[in-house]
């Protein structure tokens, strides 16, 4: 049995968002080997997080930033 397109997009929706952008960089990649333009493009902007923040990418890259300048020492 195949499964169909929703049941995959389902799928790769709940992925966490670091292989969401492996699977489009996977997909991509083969798009650009088929020559079949939009193929990863028209699902942009489908996956709803639920955090209103999910789209802000300066907070993002503040938040990023803050962590990276974080050493996380750790107690024991």
């Amino acid at each position: 049995m195949t499964p169909n397109l929703n049941t995959i997009l389902d799928a790769a929706r709940k992925l966490p968002i670091n292989q969401q952008r492996e699977l489009i960089s996977r997909l991509q990649i083969n798009s650009d080997r088929e020559k079949v333009p939009g193929i990863v493009e028209r699902h942009f902007g489908t996956f709803k997080s639920g955090n209103p923040d999910s789209g802000n990418n300066e907070k993002i890259d503040a938040d990023l930033a803050k962590e990276y300048g974080d050493i996380h020492e750790f107690e024991n």
